[in-house]
C-alpha cells in the first residue's frame, strides 16, 4: 500500500469515527444546577418554570426548555417537581438563586 493510499485510509477511519461519536453523543453544559430539594434549603425559590415536547426524545427536551428558562431568569439550581409523559410530555421545576 502506497503513503497515500494509507494516508487516504486513515483520513476515511477518524471522519467516520469522529462523525460517529458526534451523532451520538448529546452533551449540553448548563450553568444551572440540577438539585434536589434538601440541597437548596440555603437558597431563594423564585420562579416556577415548565418544558413541553413532543419530539422523539421528549423528555431530555422538555427538561432542557425548562433549564433553559431558569438560566434566562438568573437562576443557579433547579428542582424538578412534576414530569407527564403523556403526549406532550412535560415538566414542572422550580428555580433557585443560591448565593455561592
Amino acid at each position: 500500500m502506497s503513503d497515500l493510499s494509507r494516508f487516504f485510509l486513515l483520513s476515511v477511519c477518524v471522519c467516520v469515527l469522529v462523525s460517529g461519536c458526534a451523532a451520538e453523543q448529546r452533551e449540553l453544559y448548563w450553568r444551572i444546577n440540577v438539585a434536589y430539594d434538601f440541597e437548596v434549603t440555603h437558597c431563594d425559590s423564585f420562579a416556577i418554570v415548565t418544558g413541553v415536547s413532543r419530539r422523539e426524545n421528549n423528555l431530555d427536551e422538555a427538561k432542557d426548555s425548562a433549564i433553559a428558562q431558569g438560566e434566562q431568569l438568573g437562576g443557579t439550581h433547579i428542582v424538578w417537581l412534576q414530569t407527564d409523559m403523556g403526549d406532550p410530555t412535560k415538566v414542572v421545576a422550580v428555580i433557585y438563586k443560591c448565593q455561592i
